[in-house]
């Protein structure tokens, strides 16, 4: 490099640590790679555009300016430094930095076995010693299973197109043989079955990765005919709500999807919240965090479809705050979480073919 080239420290450095070992990954390499001490107060000295000469008078006023330069060299060539004048790489995720772009490198380009036979066999093995975690979850309390109906499957052409995201609801509660059937149809265990020497699976009417299904569905009902506002655990095996003796009515919808005041006016929500160890009993790396998210998507628009078929108004939600969930349901926010919400009301009749924003 020219001795008057200015470098930086790369905006895509993550710094971790493993034992006692400093590990630095990088956007540009995608890669964790070891980094010493003394590397790490070079790149500290790297916020703003320095060039070596400048870089060798902070850290060894009068000391060698080649051997510096040689170290930014190699700083730059690994991705940890950038140089003035050149695009930087990835900016357009600097607004998503450090975590969500963090996520999407780091568990890019998975490591898969040429032989998928593998890893059913270690999974047997693991099996002896550590049992798969249930693939349903029970809680105590009362229970009580709602009236449910069928579906025809004319429905579908009709609930894929009219299918909308719904901000526009009518005042009459939410028919509770309509809520129970979008549960079930929705959330319900379908069909069991057991991978040999691994232990039990299940079948819903979505698919998920390793068919671990780790989402339990939390209901929240405020408006729903012949049920008791409140929060409620919805049993996926038995397709019964428990009910979690926790009230809620709709002023305290606003607060816990994040002033979205216009759901206050809907019956019903969903919170689906993971039991991350049924997927990681699987899958051990990070990269099966992102079958969870996608497991999440598929529910919810299983949830819209069924709901939109059953002439009701569905929306789904990423705005909220987990914290108020998970004291609400009594989640420890660790093993299991809030990471999703899709809700149901009434269509409001006068809302024509605009039910949220546009027209």
């Amino acid at each position: 490099m020219q001795t008057a080239d200015r470098f930086r420290r790369s905006p895509g450095v993550v710094i971790s640590w493993d034992g006692n070992q400093a590990l630095c990954f990088t956007w540009q390499s995608a890669e964790r790679m070891p980094i010493s001490i003394a590397a790490l107060g070079l790149l500290h000295q790297l916020s703003d555009w320095t060039s070596a000469a400048e870089l060798r008078d902070r850290i060894a006023p009068g000391g060698d300016v080649v051997m510096v330069t040689e170290t930014i060299d190699l700083l730059h060539e690994l991705g940890l430094v950038e140089r003035e004048g050149q695009p930087s790489r990835h900016s357009e995720w600097l607004e998503w930095s450090p975590a969500a772009a963090f996520f999407h490198f780091a568990t890019k380009n998975g490591v898969f076995p040429e032989d998928l036979a593998e890893r059913d066999r270690e999974l047997v093995e693991k099996a002896k010693t550590d049992p798969q975690p249930p693939p349903t979850k029970r809680v105590d309390g009362p229970r009580r299973r709602l009236p449910a109906g069928e579906l025809s499957s004319a429905d579908l052409h009709s609930a894929l197109t009219k299918r909308r995201t719904w901000r526009r609801f009518a005042d009459q509660p939410l028919p509770s043989s309509a809520l129970g059937t979008l549960l079930n149809y929705t959330f319900g265990v379908r069909a069991r079955g057991s991978v040999a020497g691994q232990g039990p699976v299940i079948v819903r009417t979505s698919p998920s990765g390793g068919s671990r299904h780790p989402v339990e569905a939390y209901l929240l009902a405020w408006n729903v005919d012949g049920l008791k506002s409140g929060a409620y655990h919805y049993d996926s095996d038995t397709m019964e709500l428990v009910d979690l003796q926790r009230p809620i009515a709709a002023t305290d919808i606003p607060a816990l999807l994040a002033h979205q005041t216009y759901f206050a006016g809907a019956g019903a929500a969903v919170v689906m919240c993971p039991v991350f160890a049924r997927t990681m009993w699987r899958y051990g790396h990070s990269r099966a965090y992102r079958t969870v998210l996608i497991d999440t998507g598929h529910l919810g628009q299983t949830f819209c479809l069924v709901a939109t078929a059953l002439g009701l108004a569905p929306f789904t939600t990423m705005a909220f705050s987990e914290a108020p969930l998970e004291e609400l349901l009594r989640l420890d926010g660790v093993s299991e979480c809030p990471i999703y919400v899709a809700g149901v009301g009434m269509p409001d009749p006068a809302a024509g073919g605009s039910p949220g924003r546009w027209t």
